[in-house]
């Protein structure tokens, strides 16, 4: 926008910034840059919605032991299970809302879900409620997709690739009303000086003044057209702000890569959930891990990374914890996303492993096996 003043009988013209840095949107581009940044944005938020709402959420209650093995029993079938698993939530199915929930958070920095009992105090619905709400009541979930209070991933990702892509292009014409002598050392120094000058002011608030022989020409930086660098650099930089490579999409993603971007992307809003929803659906009387509560319930989400893992990690890792049982067996099928079982409270050992003191004594061990072979 320009702005014509009269400044101590002189005609000046104040010249305003369009772009800022700090709220720059795809929406504020044209054609193909909306076109790429739009589509590969879709896709990101398409895989991590689709991740959420893959998840079980498991209502489980622990009995405390006199032996510290605290067993573990699946609540399934609990008004908890129905609601978080089963029900729409005001949608057309739970799956729906759940992927709602993520696609929410990647643009709003905190959402409520408001939980509905009955009159027997029993768990019937949770909805997405409005900001205007008693947060101690409400389930209230804090996005991970965001930088800092007032910028999400994506708006501080899109600042930085309009940066980018306007380095190296001419962003306007300085044009001077007569004839001068473009090639001289005397106008090259004085143009110079010049937009030095127009910079220095204008990096207060985004205004620069002329005089009246002098117009400024600001090019559009709408990027309806982009080459192929361009588009290269809107994808990489989307697809990293959310620790994704371009295979995560295309499902050709490697077992290392899937489990980076589970771990750096999905992880840490499910345990914010996992934590949050135990926090305010279960009540503290049997919630709390305290002397005189033989019960806890708490609200386990399944560990998907488990679903990445090849038949052999898995082989590896339940020949792992038989030798050196860090897991009970129902532990182990909860963290695999499998239901507990009865009796399923205890380790499973190899009876043959046998403590060894010093190394003098495997020796003798060794030697006592060949012996017997």
């Amino acid at each position: 926008m320009i702005l014509k003043f009269n400044i101590f009988g002189k005609a000046v013209t104040i010249q305003s910034s369009k772009l800022d840095q700090t709220t720059q949107r795809a929406a504020g581009w044209k054609d193909e840059a909306v076109s790429a940044t739009s589509g590969f944005y879709n896709n990101i938020a398409a895989k991590i919605a689709t991740e959420i709402s893959k998840v079980n959420f498991q209502h489980v209650k622990y009995k405390k032991t006199p032996n510290g093995i605290d067993t573990l029993t699946s609540m399934d079938g609990s008004d908890i299970d129905e609601v978080l698993n089963w029900k729409p939530k005001g949608h057309l199915n739970s799956v729906e809302f759940w992927s709602i929930v993520a696609r929410k958070l990647m643009r709003t920095r905190q959402i409520y879900l408001d939980p509905v009992y009955d009159s027997d105090g029993q768990l019937i619905d949770l909805l997405l409620a409005d900001d205007d709400i008693d947060t101690n009541e409400t389930v209230n979930i804090v996005s991970p997709f965001f930088v800092n209070s007032n910028t999400s991933i994506l708006d501080a990702t899109l600042s930085s690739i309009a940066t980018k892509l306007q380095q190296g292009r001419i962003k306007g014409q300085l044009k001077i009303n007569g004839v001068v002598d473009t090639d001289s050392k005397e106008f090259v120094e004085k143009a110079k000086n010049t937009l030095d000058q127009m910079q220095r002011i204008g990096s207060v608030n985004g205004l620069t003044v002329t005089d009246s022989k002098t117009e400024i020409n600001e090019f559009s930086n709408s990027y309806s057209v982009l080459n192929d660098e361009e588009i290269k650099l809107i994808k990489s930089e989307l697809l990293s702000s959310y620790f994704m490579s371009e295979k995560i999409l295309t499902g050709e993603a490697s077992q290392v890569e899937q489990i980076y971007f589970y771990q750096s992307t999905i992880i840490p809003l499910l345990n914010q959930l996992e934590k949050e929803l135990t926090y305010k659906l279960i009540s503290s009387s049997k919630r709390q891990k305290v002397k005189g509560n033989i019960y806890y319930e708490r609200i386990i989400i399944d560990n998907q990374l488990f679903k990445f893992a090849s038949i052999k990690d898995m082989l590896d890792l339940y020949h792992e914890n038989t030798q050196a049982p860090m897991l009970t067996v129902n532990e182990f099928k909860v963290l695999m996303g499998l239901e507990p079982i009865e009796g399923g409270d205890v380790y499973l050992t190899n009876l043959n492993s046998k403590i060894i003191k010093s190394f003098s004594e495997l020796q003798e061990e060794t030697k006592e096996g060949e012996e017997t072979s």
